[in-house]
């Protein structure tokens, strides 16, 4: 039963099959077949648990398969396979909403409304558990995202032997709130509506089992299964500094009993997690001692007894490594590679191909397309087109399927032509791009600068007519003479460029929307016509509402929008211009976005143009914008004049004014200085 991956994409076509049929008893045998594998032991890539995540098609879209689960469970609701599914679709979701930006940048409401479909997973695995004799997948499962996302407050009730409450406080609390985060769950689906029973198993938890939920979840995990790896490796992952733990106790840990039953090789997978989280971080080049710790802690860990996949892990992991060592960009569109440290990286992934090229695929597709493209490394094209052709028949990666399109439409890296395949492998790259975080049209721009430009040409124009923003934008720079930093002449073409930047504006891609804003507003400044300065902020207003604060458009759209309000005649145009966009600049900007913003708040509570003037608010951004940047150009001119320089005993009236306007700051500029949440400590606070 699926020992290799032609084994289990067999399996997997007939459960498919199967599931499509309503044949849902011949699902259940299949699915119990594999589970009962792992169950006995076996870690094998392609189990149980690759199964369940890729059951349903990942070429069509999460909210489809998580409506599909849904009915699956309604037709057959005594079977625990088709909640374990659901659960683990909606554990999807959960990542999906809370994106992948770093935890210090992610907002609130991306937090509430995972938690919202956190509690959808729970709920679904709760009745997995109440059906299944053995439910160890599912608790190792609930052990992870409650470490993720935090237990259920309904959960911990339940247990506790009370009545459950499931949102009726969270709304009470926090009305606004808890709309914004059904909002960014609606494309998924509605809050949980109602709850499943507790299972016997979850009954009866003690009080300390409460206050360290990963132990309990953990010790419920290996009481079904002793050696459950990726329980003990959720586990692991969790205790990294950045989740509140250490190395030290990471290490105590991987010494302790819990993983005393492993394997040798189970528990070097242990110690390979704990190095990850400091290699993870890569050094700068200039950096000599520290690129040296980097490859020797990397030798190290080859020299473990490894199982193949964690050994093709580490290669790959050290082959980023080396591309971003090897990769030297000295200006924009000036790469210069270091040819030693490129074919190490070639090197590396070579072996780790041979041990398990689905690793190489999901971890280190982007280096050896590298290598083999724009380092012209000897002997990786071959490497490329190998990895390529080792997972067609089963892979579900975008990055892979868009390569492998380019392959079968054009006949390159020695496929065969194969137009009805080509286009099955673009859907599925299309339909999974955006959940798998990746740039089709980056795919798309590199077979063009370097492999074929008609096939590149044509895999743009796919993409665009599917509705791909970034291919239209691609597209757009195609048409001005510009792709990935080349100059392509040929192709300028004012109608096409005109044509797709209406199509990629229309598609929402907000690099080409911002330029296109960016541009009414320097014909604005030449022509002075009122029409192009109210098309030009509504193109900046999309922006600032769409972008994550981690697209690149974020950043210069607020500043843009903020300073053509404030240059406006209306007030509320002012006070969006403070209130709305340079605060979130201040709070969530890098140290010259800070500067920036704290420079031009200080200039306006100063002066008082739209907001009430206020000296202690000036001083305090001020000092921030000097904090940020000593240096800045705005520091230099306010500070003089926010502190009185240069008048008869300027200094003490400043300081004397500033102290009796922080008795008069207004509720909404204190939480503006200070935070959403703060309140003053005093009650005499006024309107603006």
């Amino acid at each position: 039963m699926a020992h290799s991956p032609h084994d289990a994409l067999t399996l997997r076509r007939n459960a498919r099959d199967a599931l499509h049929q309503h044949r849902f008893d011949d699902v259940d045998r299949l699915l119990g077949e594999m589970e009962q594998q792992w169950l006995d032991g076996s870690t094998t890539r392609f189990g149980y648990g690759w199964l369940l995540a890729t059951l349903l098609d990942p070429a069509q879209d999460l909210p489809t398969r998580l409506e599909q689960a849904r009915q699956w469970c309604a037709h057959q609701p005594h079977s625990p396979h088709p909640w374990a599914v659901l659960g683990a679709l909606w554990d999807r979701a959960c990542g999906r909403i809370r994106s992948s930006e770093t935890i210090e940048t992610i907002r609130q409401v991306q937090w509430d409304a995972a938690g919202l479909a956190r509690d959808h997973a729970m709920a679904a695995w709760l009745h997995t558990i109440a059906r299944h004799p053995r439910p160890a997948f599912v608790l190792g499962r609930m052990l992870r995202t409650s470490c993720y996302l935090g237990e259920p407050r309904w959960l911990q009730q339940l247990q506790r032997g009370g009545r459950a409450d499931l949102y009726n406080a969270q709304q009470h609390q926090d009305p606004d709130g808890f709309a914004a985060a059904v909002a960014l769950l609606a494309p998924y689906g509605r809050p949980l509506e109602a709850l499943p029973a507790l299972p016997p198993l979850l009954a009866g938890r003690g009080e300390e089992a409460f206050e360290y939920a990963a132990d309990y979840w953990q010790q419920q995990a290996l009481a079904i299964r002793a050696n459950d790896t990726d329980a003990l490796e959720t586990y692991l992952y969790y205790l990294y500094p950045r989740w509140g733990g250490s190395h030290a106790v990471m290490q105590d840990f991987i010494d302790g009993p819990e993983a005393s039953r492993l394997m040798l090789p189970q528990r070097n997978r242990l110690r390979v997690i704990k190095e990850r989280d400091w290699l993870y971080f890569h050094p700068d080049a200039e950096h000599a001692e520290d690129v040296a710790q980097h490859d020797q802690a990397y030798a190290a860990l080859l020299d473990l007894h490894l199982d193949a996949s964690t050994r093709a892990q580490v290669l790959c992991w050290w082959a980023m490594l080396d591309y971003h060592l090897g990769r030297d960009e000295p200006q924009e569109n000036e790469v210069h590679w270091d040819p030693a440290r490129m074919a190490h990286a070639r090197d590396c992934l070579a072996e780790a191909l041979a041990l398990d090229p689905a690793c190489v695929v999901d971890e280190g597709l982007t280096v050896l397309e590298a290598c083999a493209l724009f380092a012209h490394v000897e002997g990786a094209d071959r490497l490329f087109a190998q990895a390529l052709a080792s997972v067609e028949d089963w892979t579900d990666s975008a990055h892979a399927l868009a390569w492998l399109a380019a392959g079968r439409q054009s006949g390159l890296f020695g496929f065969s032509v194969d137009a009805a395949l080509a286009t099955q492998h673009l859907r599925g790259a299309l339909a999974m791009a955006r959940e798998d975080e990746v740039d089709l049209s980056t795919v798309a721009a590199n077979l063009f600068c370097a492999v074929s430009a008609p096939a590149g040409l044509q895999m743009l124009l796919e993409l665009g007519a599917a509705g791909d923003p970034r291919s239209m934008a691609t597209l757009v720079d195609l048409y001005r003479g510009r792709v990935g930093g080349q100059d392509f002449p040929a192709f300028i073409d004012p109608a096409q460029e005109s044509a797709w930047t209406e199509r990629a504006i229309a598609a929402g891609d907000l690099v080409v929307i911002y330029n296109r804003a960016w541009q009414l507003g320097v014909a604005f400044e030449q022509t002075a016509d009122p029409a192009l300065q109210q098309q030009s902020r509504a193109l900046y207003r999309r922006c600032v509402d769409e972008a994550a604060p981690h697209d690149r458009v974020w950043r210069p759209a607020h500043k843009n929008l903020a300073v053509l309000l404030y240059q406006g005649e209306e007030d509320a145009d002012k006070q969006e211009a403070v209130f709305d966009l340079l605060g979130p600049l201040w709070w969530r900007g890098d140290s010259a976005t800070r500067a920036w913003a704290a420079g031009f708040l200080a200039d306006v509570f100063h002066f008082g143009n739209g907001v009430p003037a206020n000296a202690f608010l000036a001083k305090t951004w001020l000092e921030r914008a000097a904090e940020a940047e000593p240096d800045n150009d705005d520091v230099l001119r306010m500070r003089p004049l926010i502190d009185g320089q240069g008048k008869l005993f300027g200094a003490s009236r400043a300081a004397r004014q500033q102290a009796r306007d922080r008795e008069a700051v207004d509720l909404r500029s204190w939480q503006l200085t200070f935070g959403q949440h703060a309140v003053p400590d005093r009650h005499d606070v006024q309107p603006v």
